[in-house]
């Protein structure tokens, strides 16, 4: 038996029997929270800066837009084993998958639908005033963090000044993530 495969028979056992080899389970879980995650906050952290957005996360969005090629974005879109953590839900793959594959289609549509992005050029990132804390509880998460929805790529053509709406970013500990490019039904 491959060792993915006898660790979740070990793990499916000791569940059946009550062992602590489950506790230990929820505990590795629990070590990868990050403290601005944490269940436990009575009130919010100070909520991150852009970081690294405008100066190299979002320009490799853009370019995956450019060019088509939603890989090149991945790591701008909240991580499966973070969206497990945060949501609340018995079963957040679908919920994960179906994410995912809007903000896939997202980045096939808006370079289907954006006209001369051969010559476009980045020019900013700029986050918008509609943010707030989002409580254990509310969108269906067992962990809080902080959103940012209605934020904007600004890129140029000639000397045309145009943007790209981002619909929703969660903080991830200190960094931020996109759940939602455009609105998701």
């Amino acid at each position: 038996m491959g060792g993915r495969a006898q660790l979740g028979r070990r793990v499916f056992l000791a569940a059946a029997l009550g062992s602590p080899l489950v506790l230990s389970a929820r505990a590795r879980a629990q070590d990868v929270i990050p403290d601005h995650n944490r269940a436990s906050l009575s009130e919010a952290p100070p909520r991150p800066g852009p970081g690294d957005l405008a100066t190299r996360r979002v320009p490799i969005l853009f370019d995956a837009i450019v060019h088509d090629d939603p890989a090149r974005a991945e790591e701008l879109f909240l991580s499966r084993e973070a969206f497990r953590l945060v949501k609340g839900v018995t079963h957040p793959d679908p919920l994960w998958e179906r994410l995912h594959g809007a903000f896939v289609a997202d980045i096939h549509a808006l370079h289907a639908s954006t006209a001369d992005l051969g010559s476009a050029t980045f020019t900013g990132f700029r986050f918008t005033r509609r943010r707030g804390w989002v409580v254990v509880g509310e969108e269906a998460n067992r962990l809080p963090y902080w959103a940012q929805r209605h934020s904007f790529i600004d890129y140029r053509v000639g000397t045309e000044t145009r943007h790209i709406e981002v619909r929703t970013m969660i903080t991830w500990d200190d960094r931020w993530f996109i759940t939602h490019l455009s609105e998701f039904h």
